[in-house]
């Protein structure tokens, strides 16, 4: 299960498909939690978005496996996340293709700062 220490999202776990480094978490007005694993996921007008950051390495605790017609198997993760200090603006989180950039350009400043001992 993915879980979340901090943030809109505390104590909440869900069961997705990726866990990638920088993971968009959305809560509708509803109060209901979800998160934007997948690539081409969009946020609805009526949720509000927040980056979190994956807080450890994640791992497969196990596989689902179906015998229907959609044939296959998919992995079960485990991975943890904490509310990103650094939240990009709204235009940003709605916006697929700047939400990539963001989360790239990001994700290397960040090991930059952690290569220079600047960062978390």
């Amino acid at each position: 299960m993915i879980a979340f220490f901090d943030g809109p999202a505390q104590g909440t776990t869900l069961n997705l498909r990726r866990a990638p480094y920088f993971l968009r978490v959305v809560v509708d007005e509803d109060g209901s939690i979800d998160a934007l694993d997948q690539l081409d996921d969009v946020i609805r007008e009526t949720e509000t978005a927040y980056v979190y950051v994956l807080d450890g390495e994640p791992s497969i605790h196990g596989f689902v496996c179906s015998r229907g017609a959609n044939k296959g198997c998919r992995r079960l993760l485990d991975a943890t996340y904490r509310l990103y200090d650094e939240q990009p603006d709204d235009d940003v989180l709605r916006d697929n293709a700047a939400w990539v950039e963001w989360a790239l350009r990001e994700g290397n400043a960040l090991t930059v700062r952690r290569q220079n001992g600047d960062g978390t």
